[in-house]
């Protein structure tokens, strides 16, 4: 009985996100009427939006709930591969689900060794999710992991330009520094460390590391950066 209970649970949450592609956000941003002139289609719509976005939710909460018994069981991740649908249905169901996006991906990458799943499952968050600073940041931080330098610096500067908070801004400008640092590239990386500095003025790293390539914390030209280019010092 239970069993049948699960499946037939499983066969009306595919039906729902099946309906939740055929009813993308355009329907509240170019035909939600005012409130006095909705119809009880547009009534029904919303209902089956908040539904969706509902079972989204709770779907996601089992994940999470599933992981910390896990951890508190000493199992390891890797022995638990079962817990990704869950994370895949949560987006089905509501793409714009971003925390779903951000742990899959994690998990896709890093624990079950599968980066190129985990960044395209990541992409696809970001073409749901396109100013997501927090997909933007997730993005920049694997390809660091895996030490795609090159790739973090657009990545890493696109959640730069968004970023609203203090916190999310800091984290992209020191993804920035560092990729640019592995990567060779000097001159990249003092203007991020410049960055750095004027969001937290009393930072010791960026002040170090200025300090190895010769250059004040504040006030230096680019005539010195020439010189630095140049004759770059080896890195840390």
């Amino acid at each position: 009985m239970k069993g049948w209970r699960l499946g037939l649970l499983l066969v009306l949450l595919s039906l729902l996100a099946g309906v939740n592609l055929r009813l993308p956000d355009w329907h509240d941003r170019l035909f939600r009427p005012p409130l006095e002139g909705r119809t009880q289609l547009d009534v029904f719509l919303d209902l089956l939006g908040e539904m969706r976005t509902f079972a989204a939710r709770m779907i996601y909460v089992r994940g999470d709930l599933y992981f910390h018994v896990m951890e508190g069981q000493g199992i390891s991740w890797r022995d638990a591969p079962d817990i990704l649908p869950i994370y895949r249905i949560s987006t089905l169901l509501d793409p714009h689900m971003e925390e779903a996006y951000e742990v899959a991906a994690f998990d896709l990458t890093l624990n079950f060794d599968r980066p190129t799943e985990g960044l395209e499952f990541l992409d696809e968050g970001l073409r749901y999710n396109p100013d997501s600073v927090r997909l933007y940041l997730t993005r920049a931080f694997l390809l660091f992991q895996l030490k795609r330098y090159e790739e973090v610096v657009p990545t890493a500067g696109r959640a730069l330009q968004l970023a609203e908070e203090h916190l999310d801004a800091l984290n992209a400008v020191r993804l920035l520094a560092h990729s640019q640092n592995r990567a060779g590239n000097l001159r990249d990386e003092v203007h991020a460390l410049r960055i750095w500095l004027s969001l937290e003025p009393g930072d010791t790293y960026p002040i170090t590391r200025l300090q190895e390539l010769g250059l004040k914390p504040v006030g230096f030209s680019e005539e010195e950066l020439d010189r630095m280019q140049q004759e770059p010092p080896p890195r840390p």
